[in-house]
């Protein structure tokens, strides 16, 4: 009944434009700061879009979400290598496909199918957060991954993974916090730059370092700063 619905429905599902989803997110963003308004939500708060695609019926449902930081997967590799930032971020923005059990209801099916989902960033904060997530979980177990994983000091940007005309997004890095050794014994350390250049920062010793030497298997968290107009983002 539910296919013979879809197909001869007097209401066919006309798919939103990036105009009416924008609009949409403008309003969802209004929303979050009628009860979140602070300094800390105008420096770190984003906004993610999580689409749907029904593979049954075809139907598009966008949800928007904050987001304070970005945990991204890192991609296995059969031995020990490396992997760069954008491996992540594409590997977080891939398209997933849900099987029946794990896929929210279609708005348009009233049920249950199988469906693709992917994510991607709505709105971008002045400063971004992006979490390399090291532990996983498994059932009996947590394990740490220590691939080396390299990214850019400056110029990230961050656009092809936003709005389709948003341009480029650009930040650049100004800290890092680094976290060494095992599960169930480790010690976090922190890199920042400031005027004079970077700080390796370990308890209470703090030294200069290098550039070359920001990037180490260690790197846990990332912390990116914008450096191009906040104007040629979709607002």
């Amino acid at each position: 009944m539910d296919n013979l619905h879809t197909e001869i429905n007097r209401r066919p599902y006309i798919r939103r434009t990036e105009k009416e989803l924008s609009e949409e997110a403008v309003a969802m963003w209004k929303k979050h700061l009628e009860r979140d308004d602070s300094r800390i939500v105008d420096l770190f708060s984003g906004q993610l879009r999580s689409s749907l695609h029904c593979s049954v019926c075809s139907h598009y449902s966008n949800t928007f979400d904050v987001f304070c930081d970005l945990s991204l997967p890192i991609p296995k590799r059969s031995s020990a290598g490396e992997v760069s930032l954008r491996e992540c971020l594409d590997l977080f923005s891939q398209e997933e496909k849900l099987d029946k059990e794990n896929s929210p209801m279609c708005e348009r099916c009233n049920r249950r199918t199988e469906c693709t989902k992917r994510l991607s960033i709505q709105r971008f904060p002045q400063v971004i957060v992006i979490h390399l997530n090291r532990f996983t979980t498994a059932r009996w177990s947590i394990s740490k991954s220590t691939v080396y994983v390299s990214f850019p000091l400056t110029n990230l940007d961050l656009g092809h993974y936003g709005p389709a005309d948003c341009g480029p997004v650009l930040y650049d890095l100004y800290a890092i916090c680094n976290h060494a050794g095992t599960v169930n014994m480790g010690h976090y350390t922190a890199c920042c730059s400031d005027d004079d250049g970077w700080c390796f920062y370990n308890d209470s010793s703090v030294t200069p370092v290098s550039e070359n030497q920001l990037q180490t298997n260690q790197a846990y968290v990332l912390f990116y700063q914008r450096s191009n107009s906040a104007a040629t983002v979709r607002k």
